[in-house]
């Protein structure tokens, strides 16, 4: 493996885990989707066809991190079955972050209250062969982390 992808649900820990993760990992770097969003792809919007844009922008990212010698750790809302295949040619696994309370996450989570083109609201996820980790929102969740990545 050369670099990891999770993805998920906004508020499923994909932000947790990407950090879990660099602390037991040389030479990595977490590729943030929301700061690419923030910082390269401002000029995307939320609706499906951009999101496929920003993760390909993404992996293009990881593509060049991998190529000089880093371990790309990569957390994006949106994934899809392009990215997928070039994840794999690139050594990169793809995890999907399911969280057990996520309608509780989704009543409180600012990202799910009165907006269009939302993952897991109004954007279905792409049906995908990846494994999975439950985030139980417990320390469950890094006992997983530690022993189906590491």
């Amino acid at each position: 493996m050369k670099g990891i992808w999770f993805f998920g649900l906004s508020g499923s820990g994909k932000t947790f885990a990407s950090n879990h993760i660099k602390k037991k990992i040389k030479k990595s770097v977490i590729i943030d989707g929301d700061q690419i969003r923030r910082f390269i792809s401002f000029d995307l919007g939320y609706a499906k066809k951009d999101r496929s844009i920003q993760v390909k922008r993404v992996l293009g990212l990881a593509i060049i991190l991998i190529e000089q010698g880093y371990f790309p750790i990569i957390s994006t809302v949106f994934f899809n079955n392009e990215v997928h295949k070039t994840c794999k040619k690139y050594k990169i696994e793809p995890y999907r972050i399911l969280r057990t309370d996520i309608k509780h996450v989704m009543n409180s989570h600012p990202t799910y209250k009165n907006k269009k083109n939302v993952v897991g609201k109004d954007i279905s996820f792409e049906k995908i062969k990846t494994k999975k980790i439950i985030n139980d929102g417990r320390k469950n969740f890094c006992k997983t982390l530690n022993l189906s990545i590491l």
